[in-house]
């Protein structure tokens, strides 16, 4: 059965393959890589598009790759102009199904969150420099985000939960941080008291 449901995905993957859209998908991923065709990370990403479409054909084995992929694509950095290179690809293959929306939707998430830690790291050590409570509470903020920003990329990645909890807990203190430096420094300290904030538990 396995053998059959092979076949036909092999089948359906070769009567939608889209040589002109595969050939500028490669376009893209190899200048966006700075690299010739035929370089390893080239080739990588290549193969991952083609499990990817596979996938989309219904072939049992490759049960996830569009999610492999997606963390791939996010992790080599690429554009987003790139990134639409290969949903246009894939879509050729299943243009109504979901698992293209979480393609798309995880990549772009990844990728403009790796954007934005380098400016988060670079307001945080300025925020680092203003002396007052409001500079120190600023910094604990900044460091937070940039904590739960890796967080929401563990998650996004579906990495290790350990990872992401550790990433989350940190981020967590420093903003008990920031409301510590509001209840010390403001003039109305009330408004960073939180004692009322709980967290859900599913057996309450």
């Amino acid at each position: 059965m396995t053998h059959d449901l092979s076949v036909a995905a092999m089948q359906r993957y070769h009567e939608r393959f889209d040589s002109s859209l595969y050939k500028t998908m490669g376009e893209f991923i190899a200048s966006n890589l700075n690299a010739d065709r035929d370089d390893e990370r080239v080739v990588s990403l290549v193969v991952a598009a083609q499990n990817g479409g596979l996938e989309l054909c219904g072939h049992p084995d490759l049960t996830g790759a569009l999610h492999t992929l997606a963390v791939q694509c996010g992790r080599s950095f690429l554009s987003v102009n790139t990134v639409d290179g290969i949903w246009r690809f894939l879509r050729a293959f299943n243009p109504d199904d979901t698992r293209l929306d979480d393609f798309e939707a995880t990549t772009k998430g990844m990728l403009l969150a790796y954007t934005a830690l380098d400016d988060i790291k670079t307001a945080t050590a300025h925020a680092n420099g203003v002396h007052s409570w409001q500079g120190r509470a600023a910094y604990d903020l900044l460091a937070a985000v940039e904590l739960l920003t890796h967080s929401a990329i563990a998650l996004l990645a579906h990495d290790d939960e350990t990872y992401t909890r550790e990433k989350l807990h940190a981020g967590l203190n420093r903003i008990t941080g920031t409301l510590y430096e509001g209840v010390r420094g403001s003039d109305i300290p009330r408004l960073f008291n939180f004692k009322a904030v709980y967290f859900p538990d599913e057996r309450s």
